[in-house]
């Protein structure tokens, strides 16, 4: 009885150390490895105001460009691993970057873990209104008159939309001068200004030149046509047997402990679930594709093995 009367006592006084502290508890930061106006900023900033709703912290946007997104994810794999510092990223920082860079002082199989993919993102191939082809299969013959004679311009060597580009390029059986950027929206200046012919990646970033008339949609690299363009041909229909679709998603320090990787896990869920959402990431050239970390994490593998394959076969040196 005595014991008995001692536990109820001690009772209230263990209450608050087993008791967990809410999550998040202060605004959280996404870090992204690009500047401002690229793919992943672009189709980001909606969902993470959604997911600042949805968890009742804001999430500040923090872009930290260069070197493809290894300077970001460096400075990634030293944050506090307790949920309030994320990463989000795509085939060019998740599954490409230790194809081209074999020393980096981080792993991403290692060091971090998927908190959720958002989207599935085919590519567009994108041309100034100033090229004189108006198809897709224009543009190849012009390519193939002229080897070399025109410019590609991406985010830099070994950036998703370069290596997309290799990717086509190698089964289309063309060539062109490659110039790299510091970043999407440079590069994107670039074509608008008529130093570079040619970009691949997101519609979302091409979007208000295309309307404006100032750039030409050629074709997109998904097995099927977008609902957001239905005008627009795959790839696969101008005669090039090519289709290739990247990612977006948010991962993680390895450590983070599993419940807040839950909570998050759940908000993005949540978000990309929203009618709006899906809606919106279709009028951006994406597609919403939530799936859990661990799915994240298979698929982060898989790429990782897919694009080292091509930067080996395709020779292709960082920077």
């Amino acid at each position: 009885m005595l014991a008995t009367r001692r536990a109820l006592l001690l009772a209230p006084l263990a209450t608050p150390a087993l008791a967990q502290a809410p999550f998040p508890d202060r605004p959280i930061r996404l870090v992204i490895g690009y500047p401002a106006g690229g793919g992943v900023d672009t189709v980001g900033r909606p969902i993470m105001q959604k997911l600042s709703e949805r968890l009742g912290q804001p999430v500040v946007v923090e872009n930290r460009g260069g070197a493809n997104g290894n300077i970001a994810m460096e400075f990634m794999a030293r944050v506090e691993p307790d949920g309030h510092t994320l990463f989000m990223g795509d085939a060019g920082n998740l599954g490409i970057t230790h194809a081209l860079y074999p020393n980096l002082p981080f792993d991403t199989q290692r060091d971090f873990v998927g908190v959720a993919q958002l989207t599935a993102g085919p590519s567009v191939l994108v041309v100034s209104s100033a090229v004189p082809a108006r198809t897709m299969q224009e543009f190849v013959a012009l390519l193939k008159a002229r080897p070399d004679a025109l410019h590609f311009g991406s985010a830099g060597i070994g950036s998703g939309p370069h290596l997309f580009y290799e990717s086509w390029r190698r089964a289309a059986g063309v060539s062109m001068t490659h110039v790299p950027y510091r970043g999407t929206g440079p590069a994107l200046q670039g074509l608008l200004a008529g130093d570079v012919q040619l970009m691949v990646g997101n519609y979302g970033v091409f979007r208000g030149a295309h309307e404006g008339g100032r750039v030409r949609v050629l074709a997109i690299s998904s097995p099927e046509r977008h609902p957001a363009l239905p005008d627009i041909p795959t790839v696969r229909e101008t005669g090039t047997d090519w289709a290739l679709v990247g990612f977006n998603g948010v991962i993680a320090p390895a450590r983070i402990p599993p419940a807040r990787r839950q909570v998050l896990e759940d908000g993005f869920r949540a978000v990309m679930q929203q009618p709006e959402m899906v809606a919106q990431m279709i009028s951006l050239g994406s597609v919403a594709a939530f799936t859990p970390g661990a799915a994240l994490d298979a698929h982060m593998r898989e790429q990782r093995a897919f694009w080292t394959r091509l930067v080996r076969e395709a020779n292709i040196q960082a920077e």
